[in-house]
């Protein structure tokens, strides 16, 4: 890495098979020659945390190239293959559209729901195909590892907390006060299990039972959508030094900000609530990047430990697909191999318009 590059943290929205979206926007900016920037960390939730997690183990075990085919391989086996499996598709995702248009539909906890232990256990394999946990746990248990690094979020739907895990080993919370260490953020070893549990929607799939330590109590976690998504403010306050944290944070956005349509119908109604939803940390994640920017700008923050950090947004414009409204919450169900490889073309091609101009893209801090 040279000094006259710039240092960028790319933040990858969740957002179920949307997602695909995400990993063609991060193929293309890991194939991007005499790039002008490095990737020195990525953060995710549920499918962001799934798309960052392939991009970070490629590149961290055979560079770029491993990382691009990582991503491509993963969502063309979770795509739908064969007649059966399109069939099952099709039926998860038409329930699911009768359930946001508000008709009565039997439903069943995914604890005692065959298909979704089946459908979990598709996506644990399909990680795994990419992901050695083996040499996951190598890549954690470096006590000095190099960049890029790598923050996942999901919550402890046991004791309520919002939990990060990272490549970075876990940090000693001996001396923490008993009374506020709920209120405490202290990073776990990333896992499979871990990023499992950022994808485990719980209406969905069943929760990741994980215990802190061996032999200790297990909790349940649950997808990072209700935590943080993605995580970005752990960016700035983890380094020590202004020089450790990154230049620009890169945020690629599922969820619309603004949604230009009715909302009369029950369906449309689901899908913004679920837009929001899903945006709702991610805003406070982002406002705490401009309240630390005005305070470097009005000298309360030192300067050696914090800098002024410039957001770009890559956002999944939907008015590039075919049809009209393609992308509903039904949607991040939908497996359809045209669909998924649609997604993954048009992440390739906004990419390619943010690197032509990425002033243009820029949501909020120095210009």
């Amino acid at each position: 890495m040279t000094d006259d590059r710039t240092t960028v943290a790319i933040a990858c929205q969740g957002g179920g098979s949307h997602t695909a979206f995400t990993a063609g926007v991060l193929r293309r900016l890991l194939d991007e020659p005499d790039a002008d920037y490095d990737p020195v960390a990525f953060t995710g939730t549920s499918g962001g945390a799934l798309c960052a997690l392939l991009a970070w183990y490629g590149l961290r075990t055979d560079g770029p190239a491993a990382a691009r085919a990582s991503l491509a391989d993963f969502w063309t086996n979770m795509a739908a293959r064969g007649p059966l499996d399109s069939l099952v598709n099709f039926g998860v995702v038409s329930v699911a559209r009768l359930l946001d248009a508000g008709f009565p539909v039997a439903q069943i906890s995914p604890a005692y729901n065959a298909g979704a232990r089946m459908a979990q256990r598709r996506l644990r394999n399909a990680i795994e195909a990419e992901v050695d946990p083996a040499v996951l746990d190598d890549l954690v248990s470096v006590d000095d590892p190099p960049a890029p690094k790598l923050l996942v979020s999901a919550v402890d739907a046991t004791d309520g907390t919002f939990e990060i895990f990272t490549d970075r080993p876990a940090e000693a919370a001996d001396d923490l006060d008993p009374a506020t260490a709920w209120l405490e953020e202290r990073p776990k070893p990333l896992s499979v299990d871990a990023v499992l549990a950022s994808a485990s929607v719980p209406t969905i799939f069943e929760g990741i039972r994980m215990a802190d330590e061996p032999g200790g109590p297990t909790h349940e976690y649950w997808d990072g959508l209700f935590s943080q998504n993605p995580p970005i403010r752990n960016l700035l306050d983890g380094p020590d030094r202004a020089a450790g944290k990154p230049d620009e944070i890169w945020l690629v956005r599922i969820n619309p900000r603004v949604q230009r349509g009715d909302l009369s119908t029950l369906a449309e109604i689901a899908d913004r609530r679920n837009e929001l939803a899903g945006s709702l940390s991610l805003a406070q994640e982002l406002h705490f990047v401009d309240q630390v920017n005005d305070w470097i700008d009005d000298g309360v923050l030192p300067q050696d430990r914090y800098k002024p950090v410039t957001v770009r947004e890559i956002a999944l414009d939907e008015s590039q697909l075919d049809g009209d409204r393609p992308l509903r919450t039904a949607s991040k169900l939908n497996r359809r191999s045209g669909f998924i490889e649609d997604l993954m073309a048009l992440g390739a091609r906004q990419a390619d318009e943010f690197l032509d101009d990425p002033a243009a893209h820029r949501l909020l801090g120095p210009a």
